[in-house]
């Protein structure tokens, strides 16, 4: 079983993590009130579940903070702790019906730290895979679509909404449709560093690995 370490201690010292004391490191005090000191998921998902049931019962609008969750945990636990918590967070918290990631690996290349080398892979399908593995954060929730990208769809929105750089060329993109899907394509690069602080360590390197090879076959470059 996993287990987060300190875990009273993480969430009842919050208001020093958000350098100020509002709702949301109040409401991170009042969880640590409810959970023993060494957590597991389980526990920890359920205490969060009342917590926010008392939030709602008090009139307290927790979407600008609710989807951030996972992402303080991270900052507190191990990977598996985190990757774990992430997956049944989103399930049993947020309702989301995301399925996992597809089971094949077709691996990645990594030029350097989050870095990513696609020049044997499809662009579009790059993008569809990072907007398919990402979940949205607080008000994102508001934009939310559940709806998987195909290949079709991601050509098209990277073709007409991502931010190009008039100088260096590159092609940017920042949050779509609630998602944090924050990451940069410079000629055969992929740059995923925000990508991976948004949502969770390494996820883009996992879901481009999903993303078939492409043999021997030159691919236009914007």
């Amino acid at each position: 079983m996993l287990y987060m370490e300190d875990a009273r201690r993480a969430f009842s010292e919050a208001c020093g993590t958000f350098n100020r004391y509002n709702s949301e490191s109040e409401f991170y005090h009042r969880l640590a009130q409810m959970i023993p000191n060494r957590v597991d998921v389980d526990t920890l998902i359920l205490a969060i579940k009342i917590a926010l049931a008392d939030e709602n019962r008090e009139g307290r609008n927790t979407l600008g903070f609710i989807g951030i969750i996972p992402h303080y945990v991270r900052q507190c636990a191990s990977y598996e702790f985190t990757h774990e918590f992430r997956k049944k967070f989103n399930f049993e918290v947020l309702g989301l019906t995301q399925e996992e990631l597809p089971d094949v690996d077709y691996g990645y290349v990594e030029v350097e730290k989050d870095v990513i080398d696609i020049s044997n892979k499809d662009r579009y399908e790059v993008l569809a895979a990072l907007y398919n593995a990402s979940t949205p954060v607080g008000k994102g929730f508001m934009d939310y679509n559940p709806e998987p990208w195909d290949r079709s769809m991601a050509a098209m929105y990277y073709e007409n909404y991502g931010t190009v750089d008039e100088h260096d060329g590159t092609v940017n993109f920042k949050w779509i449709l609630g998602r944090p899907v924050s990451c940069t394509f410079c000629g055969n690069l992929v740059y995923v560093f925000s990508y991976n602080q948004d949502n969770e360590e390494g996820l883009a390197q996992r879901a481009i690995s999903t993303v078939p090879n492409i043999e021997n076959e030159k691919k236009s470059v914007r």
